[in-house]
């Protein structure tokens, strides 16, 4: 924007008016929410899903949906139990449970301790017994759900099975991502009725042994680190001595000591949740194992992947926020921010993400139960301090008279609904389509305290970087350069304390995600109301709930 004079500004500012292509947009925005939907409830066509609760475990059961005379699949399929990874859900499993749901499996998953909507807490610390018993104990009662329930005929409400109505089991199986694959390994050596398992970019713990029974299927992402395809080369060199070859079955199905690997392309330890390929080749093992196909037969109904359902989704959020943010009230009569050139750019930038790492290097941050999650709500509380500190040593604060001369331009009730309902759709808009069909995104009541904490961390964060970024006349792409430098100093801070910070990698390619999403519905708020904080709340808000939803509860 080249404006010459505040009146030009303010001139301008105030009359927004709908062209021709913000309503192009609003109907391609609705016609991508529309396209989306569709996809992502058509993956759920002919599957039963219901929820139960043993204990302090929630679960969901998928199967074949029962045609008008009560009648499901015409052969009860086996019983498939998934498992999903650290800092995950139920949620980041379903493109599993539903595929093979379609395909006349029962699939329950469930969410582990300290995971999801489990009312208990992980028990122990990394690599501990203590932990390791309380992982194996939930898998243990998901497995004794799924073979209690009367499956085959559906006909028992769910979780009341009675014992004149037992289930007669067609075969078990065991699906696993991440550090559940480790899990499932353990499990199978103990309970030997286990057919077969599919272990998703699994981290192991130990070597697995060639005496090892069940059927083993490994899939990986093709852009994992080379030290998580390393532990599946090795599993399978134990019965593979002569060399191991890609997507080639080692060992005799029929005998259950089959073993086989599979890179998929494109994708990496999250996105192989939602490829087809993976997919793919989980029906295909587990029809293999069962001998319900050989693997030249196409499946009984065709794989659906989520990703392009969500891509479509989020794309129209994206779509319809722009010409809804021109009904947004203006909220100044100038741009506000600090206005930095590059070169006070640079410096206000590169102090936090510097000094942040290595200040909190040698500091404890075990005052949360949320692992993990209160170092990153000391990362982001320090480094939004540090911004504000670099903010006034290059002369960036506001003041006063800053604001005074800005102005108000709208009333107060006009400016607290606009600003509210633009929150409700940043925050509940992207939030719930994600907790339904994504991962867990708003945590329970009982993480309230935690949730505080990190808010108090983003807010201060997310102001600091807003105020930096915005106002006229300063350099192009400071948002872009700014949140560079955030990702690196996490990536520092890992570096640093490798041992324990591990797994902030997991969240790193998610906020770069919500970098993406909410810097541009900070550009259109902004755009519109010259006042960066609406921005700011927003990004905290959902900074500050999907780390809380993510990271495990501790006891």
């Amino acid at each position: 924007m080249s404006l010459t004079t505040t009146e030009t500004v303010s001139s301008q500012h105030g009359r927004p008016c709908w062209r021709a292509w913000h309503w192009l947009a609003l109907l391609l925005g609705l016609a991508a929410l529309l396209y989306g939907g569709t996809r992502l409830l058509g993956m759920s066509s002919g599957v039963e899903v219901s929820q139960a609760r043993v204990g302090d475990l929630p679960l969901t059961l998928y199967q074949p949906r029962q045609d008008d005379e009560g009648q499901g699949a015409s052969v009860p399929g086996p019983t498939v139990v998934i498992a999903h990874g650290f800092a995950g859900s139920r949620q980041l499993m379903r493109s599993f449970a539903l595929n093979l749901a379609r395909n006349g499996y029962r699939a329950v998953s469930f969410d582990f301790p300290g995971h999801g909507t489990h009312g208990a807490p992980l028990g122990g610390g990394l690599g501990s017994p203590e932990r390791l018993s309380s992982l194996l104990d939930a898998l243990t009662q998901a497995v004794a759900f799924a073979q209690g329930q009367n499956l085959p005929g559906g006909s028992s409400p769910l979780g009341q099975n009675s014992p004149e109505e037992p289930h007669q089991s067609a075969g078990l199986a065991l699906l696993g991502h991440s550090m559940a694959g480790d899990i499932l390994i353990h499990y199978a050596k103990a309970h030997p009725g286990v057919k077969a398992i599919v272990a998703v970019s699994p981290y192991l713990s130990e070597p697995i042994g060639a005496d090892f029974t069940p059927d083993l299927l490994f899939v990986y992402g093709a852009y994992e680190p080379e030290m998580i395809h390393q532990q599946g080369f090795e599993a399978m060199a134990e019965v593979a001595p002569s060399g191991v070859e890609l997507e080639t079955t080692y060992g005799d199905l029929s005998e259950g000591r089959a073993r086989r690997l599979v890179m998929a392309d494109g994708v990496e330890h999250i996105g192989v949740l939602f490829n087809g390929q993976a997919q793919r080749e989980a029906l295909d093992w587990l029809d293999a194992s069962f001998g319900r196909r050989t693997p030249e037969q196409p499946p009984a109904r065709a794989i659906v992947t989520a990703g392009a359902g969500l891509g479509w989704l989020y794309a129209g959020l994206c779509l319809l926020a722009w010409p809804l943010s021109l009904l947004l009230p203006a909220m100044a009569s100038r741009p506000l921010g600090a206005a930095l050139r590059w070169r006070k750019l640079a410096i206000a930038g590169f102090m936090p993400a510097l000094l942040t790492p290595l200040l909190l290097w040698p500091v404890p941050s075990d005052f949360l139960p949320l692992l993990i999650g209160d170092y990153l709500a000391l990362h982001f509380l320090l480094y939004g301090l540090l911004t504000w500190g670099a903010l006034a040593l290059v002369g960036g604060l506001p003041d006063g008279a800053s604001f005074a001369r800005a102005g108000r331009a709208s009333t107060a009730g006009v400016l607290a609904i606009g600003a509210t309902a633009w929150l409700i759709y940043a925050v509940v808009g992207f939030g719930w389509p994600t907790h339904q069909l994504v991962a867990s995104f708003f945590p329970p009541l009982t993480r309230l305290p935690s949730f505080l904490a990190l808010l108090l961390g983003t807010l201060v964060y997310a102001s600091a970087d807003a105020w930096l970024v915005h106002g006229q006349g300063g350099a192009r792409a400071a948002s872009l350069f700014t949140k560079v430098l955030f990702l690196l100093s996490l990536v520092l801070a890992v570096v640093l304390n490798l041992d324990e910070l591990f797994f902030l990698v997991i969240i790193v390619p998610a906020i770069l995600l919500l970098f993406v999403v909410y810097g541009w519905l900070d550009f259109l708020s902004y755009r519109r109301t010259w006042q960066p904080l609406l921005g700011a709340i927003a990004s905290a808000l959902v900074f500050a709930l999907t780390v809380t939803a993510t990271f495990p509860v501790v006891a």
